[in-house]
């Protein structure tokens, strides 16, 4: 059974983020995530809300493990496609988050 250090780097690397990447995005150093993420620390509990922002995962699987398989609990579905698994869901929440012309950009890329 993992602990919270193994699933905040596993949320990490399906992301494709560098500690340094993950520590920019939370306004931390590279050296807090990687405290946490060999269990020398813990994040604050204001920094929560943010780092399940950031990397797409509940608290409830980020600190629990619950739902640790990766899928949702409950399919979403979006303009007639469902979002299968948080990786799915992560990407959605991170394209949201990009502003107009750079969602077009990525568009324009994978099409």
């Amino acid at each position: 059974m993992s602990g919270f250090p193994e699933r905040l780097k596993a949320a990490r690397l399906r992301l494709g983020m560098t500690q340094e990447q993950l520590g920019f995005e939370l306004n931390v150093t590279k050296a807090s995530v990687s405290a946490w993420e060999n269990g020398r620390e813990a994040p604050g509990f204001r920094l929560l809300p943010k780092l399940r922002e950031v990397v797409g995962v509940s608290l409830d699987e980020l600190l629990c493990g619950a739902d640790s398989a990766g899928a949702l609990a409950e399919p979403y579905h979006a303009y007639g496609a469902e979002v299968r698994s948080e990786t799915e869901a992560a990407l959605l929440r991170a394209f949201r988050r990009l502003s107009v012309k750079r969602r077009q950009g990525l568009l324009d890329l994978i099409e």
